[in-house]
Protein backbone atom coordinates (compact mmCIF):
# COMPACT_ATOMS: atom_id res chain seq x y z
CA UNK A 1 0.00 0.00 0.00
CA UNK A 2 1.00 3.36 -0.56
CA UNK A 3 2.32 5.40 2.29
CA UNK A 4 2.73 9.34 3.13
CA UNK A 5 3.18 11.59 5.91
CA UNK A 6 0.60 14.59 7.28
CA UNK A 7 3.28 16.80 5.98
CA UNK A 8 2.64 15.66 2.79
CA UNK A 9 -1.15 15.16 3.03
CA UNK A 10 -1.31 19.09 4.18
CA UNK A 11 1.13 20.06 1.03
CA UNK A 12 -1.13 18.54 -1.32
CA UNK A 13 -4.26 19.85 -0.46
CA UNK A 14 -2.24 23.48 0.16
CA UNK A 15 -1.37 22.83 -3.81
CA UNK A 16 -4.61 21.63 -4.64
CA UNK A 17 -6.11 24.95 -3.66
CA UNK A 18 -3.70 27.26 -4.98
CA UNK A 19 -1.93 28.12 -1.77
CA UNK A 20 1.10 26.61 -1.79
CA UNK A 21 2.90 28.87 -3.67
CA UNK A 22 0.62 31.58 -4.34
CA UNK A 23 2.85 33.92 -6.35
CA UNK A 24 2.24 31.08 -9.32
CA UNK A 25 -1.21 32.21 -9.46
CA UNK A 26 -2.10 34.77 -12.06
CA UNK A 27 -5.48 36.26 -11.48
CA UNK A 28 -4.78 38.97 -13.99
CA UNK A 29 -8.57 39.51 -15.28
CA UNK A 30 -11.74 37.92 -15.19
CA UNK A 31 -10.52 35.17 -16.68
CA UNK A 32 -7.75 33.93 -13.97
CA UNK A 33 -10.85 33.88 -11.39
CA UNK A 34 -12.45 31.49 -13.50
CA UNK A 35 -9.78 29.29 -14.24
CA UNK A 36 -9.36 28.80 -10.47
CA UNK A 37 -13.09 28.44 -10.23
CA UNK A 38 -13.37 26.22 -12.70
CA UNK A 39 -10.33 23.64 -10.93
CA UNK A 40 -12.17 23.84 -7.58
CA UNK A 41 -15.15 23.79 -8.81
CA UNK A 42 -16.85 25.79 -5.87
CA UNK A 43 -16.44 28.91 -3.76
CA UNK A 44 -18.76 29.25 -0.63
CA UNK A 45 -20.33 32.78 -0.84
CA UNK A 46 -21.47 34.55 2.65
CA UNK A 47 -23.43 37.43 3.34
CA UNK A 48 -21.02 38.99 6.17
CA UNK A 49 -18.86 41.70 5.10
CA UNK A 50 -17.41 42.88 8.17
CA UNK A 51 -13.62 43.04 5.87
CA UNK A 52 -14.80 41.85 2.49
CA UNK A 53 -17.16 39.19 1.18
CA UNK A 54 -16.44 35.98 1.69
CA UNK A 55 -15.75 34.99 -2.04
CA UNK A 56 -13.88 37.97 -2.50
CA UNK A 57 -11.36 37.07 0.72
CA UNK A 58 -11.09 33.17 -1.10
CA UNK A 59 -9.49 34.36 -4.61
CA UNK A 60 -7.67 37.52 -2.54
CA UNK A 61 -5.90 35.25 -0.37
CA UNK A 62 -4.81 33.19 -3.63
CA UNK A 63 -3.94 36.66 -5.18
CA UNK A 64 -2.87 39.87 -3.80
CA UNK A 65 -4.01 41.68 -7.12
CA UNK A 66 -7.41 40.46 -7.56
CA UNK A 67 -10.28 42.83 -7.79
CA UNK A 68 -13.44 42.53 -7.38
CA UNK A 69 -15.10 43.95 -10.26
CA UNK A 70 -13.58 40.37 -12.22
CA UNK A 71 -16.59 38.06 -10.23
CA UNK A 72 -18.95 40.77 -11.32
CA UNK A 73 -17.99 40.47 -14.86
CA UNK A 74 -17.97 37.00 -15.17
CA UNK A 75 -21.71 37.12 -13.30
CA UNK A 76 -22.42 39.44 -16.47
CA UNK A 77 -20.70 37.25 -18.78
CA UNK A 78 -23.21 34.47 -17.23
CA UNK A 79 -20.11 32.46 -17.02
CA UNK A 80 -20.81 31.77 -13.02
CA UNK A 81 -23.81 30.68 -11.49
CA UNK A 82 -25.58 30.49 -7.64
CA UNK A 83 -26.45 26.85 -6.16
CA UNK A 84 -27.25 25.81 -2.62
CA UNK A 85 -25.39 22.26 -1.80
CA UNK A 86 -23.84 22.50 1.62
CA UNK A 87 -24.53 26.04 1.84
CA UNK A 88 -24.63 29.06 -0.79
CA UNK A 89 -22.24 28.59 -3.76
CA UNK A 90 -20.75 30.19 -6.48
CA UNK A 91 -20.05 27.50 -9.24
CA UNK A 92 -18.57 27.82 -13.03
CA UNK A 93 -21.16 27.54 -15.72
CA UNK A 94 -19.26 24.11 -16.97
CA UNK A 95 -21.05 22.26 -14.29
CA UNK A 96 -24.57 23.30 -14.70
CA UNK A 97 -25.17 19.65 -16.36
CA UNK A 98 -24.03 17.91 -13.91
CA UNK A 99 -26.84 19.34 -11.35
CA UNK A 100 -29.94 17.91 -13.69
CA UNK A 101 -31.20 15.85 -10.33
CA UNK A 102 -30.59 18.74 -8.35
CA UNK A 103 -33.08 20.93 -10.12
CA UNK A 104 -35.18 18.38 -11.04
CA UNK A 105 -35.63 17.71 -7.06
CA UNK A 106 -36.45 20.93 -6.04
CA UNK A 107 -38.78 21.34 -9.72
CA UNK A 108 -40.97 18.64 -8.57
CA UNK A 109 -41.53 20.03 -5.39
CA UNK A 110 -42.47 23.23 -6.52
CA UNK A 111 -45.19 21.13 -9.14
CA UNK A 112 -46.81 19.70 -6.22
CA UNK A 113 -47.19 22.98 -4.06
CA UNK A 114 -50.54 23.93 -2.71
CA UNK A 115 -49.75 27.65 -3.39
CA UNK A 116 -48.68 26.35 -6.97
CA UNK A 117 -50.70 29.68 -8.37
CA UNK A 118 -48.80 32.07 -6.51
CA UNK A 119 -45.32 30.41 -7.24
CA UNK A 120 -46.23 30.78 -11.08
CA UNK A 121 -47.17 34.61 -10.85
CA UNK A 122 -43.92 35.32 -9.38
CA UNK A 123 -42.20 32.95 -12.42
CA UNK A 124 -44.29 35.18 -14.89
CA UNK A 125 -43.13 38.84 -13.16
CA UNK A 126 -39.36 37.93 -12.95
CA UNK A 127 -40.06 36.87 -16.73
CA UNK A 128 -41.90 40.26 -17.74
CA UNK A 129 -40.05 42.35 -15.81
CA UNK A 130 -36.06 41.07 -15.98
CA UNK A 131 -34.12 41.87 -14.61
CA UNK A 132 -35.78 41.59 -11.26
CA UNK A 133 -34.99 42.36 -7.71
CA UNK A 134 -37.19 41.18 -4.86
CA UNK A 135 -38.22 44.31 -3.62
CA UNK A 136 -39.91 44.80 -6.85
CA UNK A 137 -42.54 42.00 -6.78
CA UNK A 138 -45.69 42.93 -6.56
CA UNK A 139 -48.62 42.46 -4.34
CA UNK A 140 -45.91 40.79 -2.09
CA UNK A 141 -46.78 40.26 1.76
CA UNK A 142 -44.78 41.21 4.95
CA UNK A 143 -43.17 37.76 6.27
CA UNK A 144 -45.66 36.68 9.40
CA UNK A 145 -42.62 35.21 11.55
CA UNK A 146 -39.16 37.16 12.65
CA UNK A 147 -37.92 40.00 11.07
CA UNK A 148 -35.35 37.89 9.33
CA UNK A 149 -37.57 35.59 7.74
CA UNK A 150 -39.02 35.66 4.15
CA UNK A 151 -41.63 36.70 2.79
CA UNK A 152 -44.15 34.54 0.64
CA UNK A 153 -43.09 36.62 -2.41
CA UNK A 154 -39.59 35.90 -1.45
CA UNK A 155 -39.62 32.20 -0.28
CA UNK A 156 -40.88 31.50 -4.28
CA UNK A 157 -38.01 33.14 -5.65
CA UNK A 158 -35.78 30.89 -3.67
CA UNK A 159 -37.95 27.83 -4.64
CA UNK A 160 -37.77 28.48 -8.37
CA UNK A 161 -34.23 29.15 -8.07
CA UNK A 162 -33.48 26.03 -6.10
CA UNK A 163 -35.12 24.25 -9.35
CA UNK A 164 -32.80 26.00 -11.40
CA UNK A 165 -36.11 28.02 -13.34
CA UNK A 166 -34.69 31.18 -12.51
CA UNK A 167 -31.19 32.59 -11.60
CA UNK A 168 -29.43 35.08 -9.52
CA UNK A 169 -26.66 37.40 -10.98
CA UNK A 170 -25.52 40.48 -8.49
CA UNK A 171 -24.92 44.22 -9.04
CA UNK A 172 -22.64 46.37 -7.63
CA UNK A 173 -23.40 46.40 -4.11
CA UNK A 174 -23.98 42.49 -4.75
CA UNK A 175 -27.74 42.77 -4.05
CA UNK A 176 -29.65 39.67 -6.42
CA UNK A 177 -31.58 40.34 -9.77
CA UNK A 178 -33.40 37.36 -10.88
CA UNK A 179 -33.80 36.19 -14.72
CA UNK A 180 -35.62 33.10 -16.13
CA UNK A 181 -33.10 30.35 -17.40
CA UNK A 182 -33.61 28.22 -20.85
CA UNK A 183 -35.68 25.67 -18.67
CA UNK A 184 -39.09 25.54 -19.14
CA UNK A 185 -41.42 25.39 -16.17
CA UNK A 186 -43.79 22.87 -17.35
CA UNK A 187 -41.10 20.60 -18.55
CA UNK A 188 -41.56 17.21 -17.03
CA UNK A 189 -38.07 16.30 -15.09
CA UNK A 190 -37.07 12.88 -13.91
CA UNK A 191 -34.51 12.19 -10.77
CA UNK A 192 -32.54 9.45 -12.83
CA UNK A 193 -29.14 11.08 -12.31
CA UNK A 194 -28.47 11.33 -9.05
CA UNK A 195 -25.30 8.82 -9.23
CA UNK A 196 -23.89 11.30 -11.21
CA UNK A 197 -24.58 14.29 -9.51
CA UNK A 198 -22.48 12.11 -6.07
CA UNK A 199 -19.98 11.11 -8.84
CA UNK A 200 -19.59 14.71 -9.82
CA UNK A 201 -19.85 16.39 -5.86
CA UNK A 202 -17.24 13.09 -4.65
CA UNK A 203 -14.91 14.19 -8.19
CA UNK A 204 -15.07 18.11 -7.02
CA UNK A 205 -13.90 16.81 -3.22
CA UNK A 206 -10.73 15.08 -4.05
CA UNK A 207 -10.00 18.07 -6.30
CA UNK A 208 -9.90 20.25 -3.06
CA UNK A 209 -8.73 17.62 -0.58
CA UNK A 210 -6.56 15.59 -2.60
CA UNK A 211 -6.11 12.68 -0.09
CA UNK A 212 -8.67 11.86 2.35
CA UNK A 213 -11.01 9.72 4.51
CA UNK A 214 -14.60 8.37 3.40
CA UNK A 215 -15.49 10.57 6.38
CA UNK A 216 -13.98 13.54 5.00
CA UNK A 217 -15.41 12.78 1.62
CA UNK A 218 -18.74 12.53 3.03
CA UNK A 219 -18.82 15.65 5.26
CA UNK A 220 -17.58 18.10 1.92
CA UNK A 221 -21.08 17.84 0.94
CA UNK A 222 -23.22 16.18 3.38
CA UNK A 223 -23.43 12.71 1.58
CA UNK A 224 -24.94 9.75 2.08
CA UNK A 225 -22.68 7.41 3.75
CA UNK A 226 -23.94 4.62 1.44
CA UNK A 227 -23.36 6.52 -1.66
CA UNK A 228 -20.15 8.01 -0.43
CA UNK A 229 -19.17 3.96 0.00
CA UNK A 230 -20.31 2.63 -3.53
CA UNK A 231 -18.17 5.47 -5.05
CA UNK A 232 -15.21 4.61 -3.39
CA UNK A 233 -15.53 1.06 -4.44
CA UNK A 234 -16.58 1.98 -7.84
CA UNK A 235 -13.49 4.15 -8.18
CA UNK A 236 -11.01 1.52 -6.79
CA UNK A 237 -12.39 -1.34 -8.94
CA UNK A 238 -11.71 1.39 -11.88
CA UNK A 239 -8.64 2.21 -10.80
CA UNK A 240 -9.12 5.73 -10.43
CA UNK A 241 -8.25 5.83 -6.82
CA UNK A 242 -6.01 3.86 -4.46
CA UNK A 243 -5.84 3.12 -0.69
CA UNK A 244 -3.00 5.05 1.10
CA UNK A 245 -1.44 4.80 4.61
CA UNK A 246 -1.06 8.07 6.18
CA UNK A 247 1.61 8.29 9.36
CA UNK A 248 0.19 8.17 12.62
CA UNK A 249 -3.37 7.70 11.41
CA UNK A 250 -5.16 4.20 11.17
CA UNK A 251 -7.85 5.08 9.09
CA UNK A 252 -7.97 4.32 5.44
CA UNK A 253 -7.46 7.20 3.41
CA UNK A 254 -7.54 7.44 -0.36
CA UNK A 255 -6.14 9.26 -3.26
CA UNK A 256 -6.67 9.68 -6.69
CA UNK A 257 -4.37 7.84 -9.25
CA UNK A 258 -3.79 10.87 -11.01
CA UNK A 259 -2.82 12.77 -8.03
CA UNK A 260 0.16 10.21 -7.01
CA UNK A 261 3.20 11.36 -8.97
CA UNK A 262 2.10 14.78 -7.38
CA UNK A 263 3.26 13.77 -3.78
CA UNK A 264 7.29 13.22 -4.69
CA UNK A 265 6.99 16.19 -6.80
CA UNK A 266 5.80 18.36 -4.32
CA UNK A 267 8.17 16.89 -1.77
CA UNK A 268 10.70 18.53 -3.34
CA UNK A 269 8.95 22.61 -3.14
CA UNK A 270 8.95 24.65 -0.52
CA UNK A 271 5.45 26.53 0.82
CA UNK A 272 5.46 30.57 -0.01
CA UNK A 273 2.12 32.02 1.06
CA UNK A 274 1.86 34.82 3.31
CA UNK A 275 -1.78 35.31 3.45
CA UNK A 276 -4.92 35.22 5.30
CA UNK A 277 -8.14 32.61 4.63
CA UNK A 278 -11.64 33.53 5.22
CA UNK A 279 -13.62 31.50 7.60
CA UNK A 280 -15.53 30.06 4.75
CA UNK A 281 -12.95 28.88 2.93
CA UNK A 282 -11.92 25.65 1.02
CA UNK A 283 -9.00 25.08 2.46
CA UNK A 284 -10.19 25.18 6.31
CA UNK A 285 -14.03 25.11 5.73
CA UNK A 286 -13.89 21.10 7.38
CA UNK A 287 -12.65 22.20 10.68
CA UNK A 288 -11.94 18.83 12.05
CA UNK A 289 -9.50 18.30 9.03
CA UNK A 290 -7.95 21.73 10.04
CA UNK A 291 -7.05 20.38 13.37
CA UNK A 292 -5.64 17.19 11.74
CA UNK A 293 -3.77 18.73 9.69
CA UNK A 294 -2.70 21.95 11.43
CA UNK A 295 -3.34 21.31 14.92
CA UNK A 296 -5.15 24.63 15.07
CA UNK A 297 -9.15 24.50 16.98
CA UNK A 298 -10.51 26.93 14.60
CA UNK A 299 -14.27 28.17 14.60
CA UNK A 300 -16.04 31.35 13.47
CA UNK A 301 -16.95 32.85 16.85
CA UNK A 302 -18.91 36.09 15.18
CA UNK A 303 -22.14 34.08 16.33
CA UNK A 304 -20.87 33.68 19.76
CA UNK A 305 -21.17 35.56 22.75
CA UNK A 306 -18.39 38.38 23.06
CA UNK A 307 -16.82 37.41 26.87
CA UNK A 308 -16.95 33.54 24.83
CA UNK A 309 -14.92 34.61 22.33
CA UNK A 310 -11.26 33.19 21.82
CA UNK A 311 -9.79 34.46 19.04
CA UNK A 312 -12.47 37.30 17.87
CA UNK A 313 -15.74 38.70 15.56
CA UNK A 314 -14.19 37.60 12.72
CA UNK A 315 -11.08 35.88 12.90
CA UNK A 316 -9.03 34.65 9.87
CA UNK A 317 -6.25 32.33 10.31
CA UNK A 318 -2.67 33.57 9.21
CA UNK A 319 -1.12 30.85 6.26
CA UNK A 320 2.50 32.00 6.30
CA UNK A 321 4.48 28.86 4.22
CA UNK A 322 3.06 25.29 5.21
CA UNK A 323 1.67 26.55 8.62
CA UNK A 324 -1.03 28.33 10.55
CA UNK A 325 0.84 30.68 12.66
CA UNK A 326 -1.82 32.12 14.51
CA UNK A 327 -5.10 34.19 13.79
CA UNK A 328 -6.46 37.87 13.41
CA UNK A 329 -9.36 39.65 14.04
CA UNK A 330 -10.40 42.73 11.40
CA UNK A 331 -12.48 45.26 10.95
CA UNK A 332 -13.19 47.08 7.77
CA UNK A 333 -14.16 50.61 9.27
CA UNK A 334 -15.49 52.30 5.67
CA UNK A 335 -16.41 55.59 7.28
CA UNK A 336 -13.01 56.39 8.86
CA UNK A 337 -11.13 54.54 5.79
CA UNK A 338 -9.46 52.41 8.58
CA UNK A 339 -7.82 48.68 8.76
CA UNK A 340 -8.41 47.95 12.33
CA UNK A 341 -6.88 44.93 14.05
CA UNK A 342 -9.05 44.18 16.89
CA UNK A 343 -6.65 41.31 18.10
CA UNK A 344 -4.10 39.26 17.17
CA UNK A 345 -3.51 35.75 18.56
CA UNK A 346 0.31 33.55 17.78
CA UNK A 347 1.08 30.39 18.14
CA UNK A 348 4.72 31.02 18.21
CA UNK A 349 6.25 33.22 20.56
CA UNK A 350 9.63 32.45 19.24
CA UNK A 351 8.84 33.54 15.64
CA UNK A 352 6.82 36.71 16.69
CA UNK A 353 9.43 39.17 15.02
CA UNK A 354 9.73 37.38 12.00
CA UNK A 355 6.00 36.26 11.77
CA UNK A 356 4.84 40.02 12.88
CA UNK A 357 7.26 41.21 9.92
CA UNK A 358 5.57 38.87 7.47
CA UNK A 359 1.81 39.89 8.93
CA UNK A 360 2.18 43.64 8.46
CA UNK A 361 3.21 42.97 4.30
CA UNK A 362 -0.43 41.06 4.69
CA UNK A 363 -1.97 43.36 5.94
CA UNK A 364 -0.68 46.20 3.72
CA UNK A 365 -2.17 43.92 0.68
CA UNK A 366 -5.14 43.86 2.36
CA UNK A 367 -5.36 47.71 3.44
CA UNK A 368 -5.39 48.58 -0.39
CA UNK A 369 -7.90 45.65 -1.57
CA UNK A 370 -10.33 46.74 0.89
CA UNK A 371 -9.68 50.49 0.09
CA UNK A 372 -8.59 51.34 3.33
CA UNK A 373 -6.40 54.27 4.30
CA UNK A 374 -4.83 53.52 7.45
CA UNK A 375 -4.07 50.19 9.80
CA UNK A 376 -4.48 50.16 13.46
CA UNK A 377 -2.59 48.14 15.32
CA UNK A 378 -3.59 45.95 18.04
CA UNK A 379 -2.95 46.99 21.63
CA UNK A 380 -1.54 43.81 22.18
CA UNK A 381 -0.80 40.31 20.99
CA UNK A 382 -2.18 37.13 22.69
CA UNK A 383 0.23 34.19 22.69
CA UNK A 384 -0.53 30.20 22.60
Amino acid sequence: MLTTTRAQMKRLQLHQQGLLQPHLNHYQDANGVLHALNRLGYVQLDTMNVLSRSQDLFFWSRDHRYQREWLLELYEQQSIFEVYLFALCLLPASSYEHLHHYFAHHHLKIMNQPKLDFILNIYEQVQLNQPLRSRDIEHDQPSSGATWSMTPARRALDQLWRAGLIKVSRDHHFNKLYTITDQNIEEHRTLEHEPTLNTYLLDLTFENLGIATLKELKACFNLNKTAVSEYIQQQLEQGNIQQIQVEDWAEEHFIRTQDIPLLSTLEKLEGSAATLLSPFDNMIRDRSRLLKLFDVNYKLESYMPKEQRQYGYFAMPILIGEQIMGVIDLKNDRQRRELQVQKLTLFDSAQAVEHKRQIESILQNLCVFVEAEQIIPAQEITYL
